[in-house]
């Protein structure tokens, strides 16, 4: 049993000794003219971990235009499938004189976030050639210029194929959680191991969550909102949550967490609502033609 050491500053110790902010914010969403500004806001409300999502030069750009210093922020950056391709890569439209080599695309975001080193560099997706990307990511770990490595939407089964070839173990696993999907049993698999759990996507929940009457309850009984109140619980369950928001009130909202407490019944009864079911609607935007 790996116990996940919450620091009680709004921070999570990771394995290798990392301290990671256990509430960030997903850069994917915000629109491209409003990116500095929404970084800006966003460090003088107190997010100091801020995820790429693709957003690397943008990212970069807000750090320098709002004048914040590089080591005073946590900056997690992602690999997938998709990057390793030129023109990118689809089901039914593999090519494989098409790929890129994974060193250059890996160091590449180095440059496009004008840094040294990333905090945390993810693997996005079980992708097939997960094995290369790791091994990649190890060497860059061994040079210092990762601080920690990890994955996103990995299975019990994924992470154990990866602890195979590589002694070199994720220290964090992004996936989605929710009230009506809580993954319990993936969530305890790595906290056995000592694998922190991250959910990025906060923001993007559907009315079967915020129109849920026990979450609505619960908030009204807190004087909080059903966002809060969900954000609460995972934090509860040493979960680390990236926020998709741009809004300042909604960068108020999700920052504002930590003034309260569930009690264990009301943890447990957020727990009951497990559906087993997606609730991000994030997802539809890949859905389709994708």
């Amino acid at each position: 049993m790996k116990d996940i050491v919450y620091l009680g500053n709004h921070n999570i110790m990771l394995r290798n000794g990392v301290e990671m902010p256990q509430l960030g914010l997903d850069t994917s969403l915000i629109p491209e003219a409003k990116v500095t500004e929404t970084i800006g806001n966003a460090y003088k409300l107190g997010y100091r971990l801020f995820d790429t999502c693709g957003n690397e030069r943008l990212i970069a750009r807000a750090l320098r235009e709002n004048g914040i210093k590089r080591e005073e922020v946590f900056i997690t950056t992602k690999v997938d499938a998709c990057c390793l391709y030129w023109g990118g890569y689809r089901h039914g439209n593999f090519n494989i004189r098409k790929f890129r080599p994974i060193r250059s695309v890996v160091r590449e975001s180095f440059k496009h976030l004008e840094t040294d080193y990333v905090d945390l560099f993810l693997i996005h997706g079980a992708c097939p050639i997960a094995k290369k990307v790791w091994l990649e990511l190890s060497r860059l770990y061994c040079d210092r210029r990762i601080r920690a490595m990890g994955v996103s939407n990995f299975l019990q089964s994924h992470l154990e194929a990866l602890a195979e070839y590589s002694d070199f173990k994720p220290t964090v696993n992004q996936f989605e959680i929710s009230p009506l999907n809580t993954q319990k049993e993936l969530i305890a698999y790595c906290h056995q191991r000592g694998i922190v759990v991250s959910y990025c996507g906060l923001e993007e929940f559907s009315k079967e969550l915020t129109e849920n009457s026990l979450l609505k309850e619960i908030a009204s009984r807190h004087n909080k909102t059903v966002m809060q109140i969900v954000l609460r619980w995972m934090q509860q369950q040493n979960i680390v949550m990236i926020s998709k928001a741009w809004d300042k009130v909604h960068l108020e909202e999700s920052i504002s967490i930590f003034d309260f407490e569930l009690s264990d019944e009301e943890m447990k009864g957020i727990g009951m609502l497990d559906e087993t079911t997606r609730v991000s609607t994030f997802r539809e935007k890949y859905d389709g033609n994708e």
